[in-house]
């Protein structure tokens, strides 16, 4: 499984915005919800609900099974359920790995589109651990392979980034 992680707080995320933008929250509901809630329906509602009670106008919250899956993306674009949201979308704010950003970034030209993830290698969940681990960390990273994995929230640390949800309180 993918391991994605967030490089901002909910502050500098802030500072990214102003209140007149039309905020789409976009959440991947795949690899990015098991790391440590980083994405999925509870953090994509959890981040719309805070901006929303800081003043920021969110226009849509979008959940995807797979933000990774260029198609897929480029349907929200086109059909008519999601067409006029993105139309009148100028931000949006995923919560995916880098591929989804980079799909977003590729379907939605013209939209502000915040860097959030840095996908930081493969991880595998097992019910000994209760937890995604960090195995296999792209070379990138610095971090070294293990069988028993890192804790993602210890990755994070390690690399001066975040793990979960946003955390706004």
């Amino acid at each position: 499984m993918i391991i994605s992680l967030r490089k901002l707080t909910y502050e500098d995320l802030k500072k990214q915005l102003s209140k007149e933008d039309k905020i789409v929250v976009w959440a991947c509901n795949n690899c990015v919800r098991f790391c440590d809630g980083f994405g999925g329906r509870d953090a994509m509602n959890n981040l719309a609900d805070q901006l929303e009670q800081d003043g920021f106008n969110v226009i849509r919250r979008e959940l995807i099974g797979m933000s990774c899956v260029l198609d897929l993306v480029h349907l929200r674009a086109i059909e008519d359920a999601t067409r006029e949201f993105f139309e009148q979308a100028t931000v949006i704010i995923p919560l995916t790995c880098e591929d989804g950003l980079d799909n977003l970034k590729m379907v939605f030209k013209g939209k502000k589109i915040i860097d959030v993830p840095k996908t930081v290698g493969l991880g595998i969940l097992s019910t000994d651990w209760h937890t995604l681990r960090l195995t296999i960390p792209f070379e990138d990273t610095g971090l070294k392979p293990t069988p028993e994995g890192m804790p993602l929230e210890e990755a994070a640390k390690q690399l001066g980034i975040y793990a979960g949800p946003f955390v706004t309180k």
